[in-house]
């Protein structure tokens, strides 16, 4: 008979699959319209969620980066950094998931996106990087245009238009930048939650944004001011300010999509 306590076992790896919703955590029929305040409330919950297991999400936090930062820095292929995005914060969201729940936080949940939803956050990473590449094409088309047309206008001050041109293009492409985040903002959430095809989340993620805008600006506004103050300690600050930005995430989707309001 095998002993019970077999020093030359090898250990055993959790293999429970990620959390997911409790049964009683069904979508609301449309998204609410939260007050603007909660911006600041879903940044509260999102340190609750931090501080139970902050070395290990400052963990996480730093392959994420890792990872991100080795994909966008390779020749040629940096820009698919956007195609991994949906699947890490899909494990992210899983993460935070089993924290709330179930007030543990485990490292491998980080890759659970590619393990069980890997085909539906892909996808959406293709739509978002589509919209980002959109984006940069009409916003540099944007300024060629109208530094051109500056140029002709001006021909004595050719430097004067070109930067022009720069500041309209870059105008543009922030403009067309915020309707595709919004798309895929709740969307990694709601496929791995909900099982809800890539098309179906985007335009739920972008009807829930768009019915919150107000608490989303006070949610960017005090996230601004949180990464200013993340600068002062040599960046350290960043290893809090991010985690609790991306864990806030989950909170306003328990808000605004299940009715689940902040504490």
């Amino acid at each position: 008979m095998e002993s019970e306590h077999n020093p030359f076992r090898p250990p055993e790896a959790a293999i429970e699959p990620p959390a997911e919703p409790s049964a009683d955590s069904q979508l609301l029929a449309e998204p609410r319209a939260c007050p603007a305040g909660h911006g600041l409330s879903w940044i509260g919950q999102g340190w609750q969620l931090f501080k139970l297991r902050f070395l290990m999400w400052i963990a996480m936090l730093i392959v994420f980066g890792a990872v991100f930062m080795t994909i966008a820095v390779l020749p040629f292929i940096g820009i698919l950094a956007n195609l991994a995005f949906p699947l890490f914060f899909g494990g992210w969201m899983i993460a935070c998931e089993r924290v709330h729940r179930e007030g543990e936080l485990r490292f491998e949940d980080l890759f659970a996106g590619f393990q069980n939803h890997f085909g539906p956050l892909a996808i959406t990473g293709l739509l978002y990087l589509a919209g980002m590449l959109t984006a940069l094409m009409v916003g540099g088309l944007a300024g060629l245009l109208f530094g051109g047309s500056m140029a002709m206008m001006f021909s004595g001050d050719p430097g004067a238009s070109i930067g022009l041109g720069f500041v309209v293009g870059f105008l543009v492409y922030m403009a067309l930048i915020v309707p595709v985040l919004m798309l895929v903002w709740f969307a990694p959430a709601l496929i791995v939650f909900h099982r809800l095809d890539p098309i179906p989340a985007i335009k739920l993620s972008f009807l829930g944004c768009l019915r919150n805008i107000p608490a989303y600006l006070v949610y960017g506004l005090v996230g601004m001011v949180l990464m200013i103050l993340g600068l002062l300690p040599l960046l350290l600050g960043w290893l809090v300010v991010y985690p609790v930005l991306m864990c806030a995430v989950y909170a306003s989707y328990l808000d605004i999509f299940l009715g689940e309001a902040p504490d």
